[in-house]
């Protein structure tokens, strides 16, 4: 997947979006809560979105990769 991205695995995870949750107690923070990728799922309204197009995600195999950046889309 990093690869159909541009980048290697490195950037890849590093650059991926991710939620934590934290809590304070008694002057100690802990991370109570983490997740990546596929568990932020809720947390991202344009998969909702997608799932309910005619072609839903289009995602068949890792060869097709459909997020892209801005710049990444074939000329018209």
């Amino acid at each position: 997947m990093a690869e159909a991205c541009g980048t290697d695995v490195l950037g890849y995870v590093t650059e991926g979006p991710g939620l934590s949750c934290y809590a304070l107690s008694e002057g100690t923070v802990y991370r109570t809560y983490v997740s990546t990728a596929r568990g932020l799922e809720p947390a991202m309204a344009y998969y909702g979105l997608l799932d309910r197009a005619p072609l839903g995600r289009h995602e068949e195999g890792e060869e097709t990769h459909w997020l892209r950046r801005h710049d990444e889309y074939e000329e018209a």
